[in-house]
């Protein structure tokens, strides 16, 4: 395959992973505005801070409201990661190899970003944003299932599972680096309740409040929901579940192309760590240098697939 087209499809992948990812962090933010109206949490804001784009958004708006960042988040096309921007480059890429794509999965990106196109194009309102929200997640859930149904689990399956899972690890991980103060063991006992509604936040922004809670019984501590989000090799959206596909999917690209890859090994080496560390995961880690050290390891695999593949 050329690597234009590989480059194609891994983006293509990770743009449409990235639009959902946003869309749960805002549904979680919701709720918890809803939820708690009387607590002086400055949510929507931190969803700006920690998008990488708070510099535009202070060009454009007078203040953090929740309808200032709402907008922004979703229908700001100066915002290179709002949703309407980044389903409109995951068609772009998905047009360029249209050839490689099933009926299914190509109908399914390409009413991804028509539902988009058409709920976006004015501005939103509270009363809306539910159901704009959860059809953008139900629209990559489509996309997944038509991948998963239609599509030979060949070359082409492999780099788009490549784009899904190096975007939902680096994701999960920056979930967790935001918050990872709040998942400290000393959180129990200085933040005590207060800290449950923030840990919800960062639980249902990975869609793993619910299954937390069926293992859990209904449990909050810090310490569990660490390791649930970084070990448990159950959770779609932990990590280690993470580089474990990552590590999968290279391994078939190493013998369909009868290669060695650099970024094989290196997601062979950081499953075997991440194996390694959930055994003596006793609370004994430093988590925000663990961390801060995955988001590294993360964007340097980032780097030898592309530099492998000659994206």
């Amino acid at each position: 395959m050329l690597g234009r087209h590989g480059n194609n499809l891994y983006w293509m992948a990770r743009y449409l992973e990235r639009s959902e990812n946003n869309a749960r962090r805002i549904q979680a933010t919701l709720h918890h505005h809803l939820s708690h109206k009387d607590e002086d949490h400055d949510e929507w804001g931190s969803i700006v801070a920690v998008s990488g784009f708070h510099d535009t958004f202070n060009l454009s708006y007078e203040n953090r409201s929740m309808t200032n960042v709402i907008n922004f988040l979703l229908r700001d096309r100066k915002n290179l990661n709002s949703i309407v921007v980044l389903m409109s480059n995951a068609r772009q890429n998905g047009r360029s190899v249209r050839a490689y794509l099933t009926q299914e999965v190509w109908q399914s990106l390409n009413e991804c970003w028509i539902n988009c196109e058409y709920s976006l194009k004015r501005q939103v309102s509270i009363q809306n944003l539910p159901i704009i929200l959860e059809d953008i997640v139900k629209g990559s859930s489509l996309f997944r299932g038509s991948l998963y149904g239609t599509m030979l689990h060949n070359d082409i399956f492999n780099f788009l599972r490549l784009g899904t899972f190096i975007e939902r690890a680096d994701n999960t991980a920056r979930a967790i680096n935001e918050k990872y103060y709040l998942l400290l063991e000393t959180a129990t006992t200085i933040g005590g309740q207060e800290d449950k509604p923030q840990w919800e936040i960062l639980l249902r922004s990975l869609s793993a409040w619910r299954s937390f809670n069926w293992l859990k019984t209904g449990r909050l501590k810090p310490n569990e929901i660490s390791d649930f989000l970084i070990f448990d090799k159950r959770m779609p959206r932990s990590i280690f579940f993470c580089v474990k596909e990552l590590k999968e999917n290279l391994d078939d690209l190493a013998v369909t192309y009868s290669k060695l890859y650099d970024s094989s090994e290196l997601s062979n080496k950081l499953f075997s760590d991440l194996n390694v560390s959930s055994v003596a995961n006793e609370n004994k880690i430093d988590l925000r240098n663990f961390i801060s050290n995955l988001i590294i390891q993360i964007n340097t695999l980032n780097q030898k697939i592309s530099n492998d593949f000659n994206f």
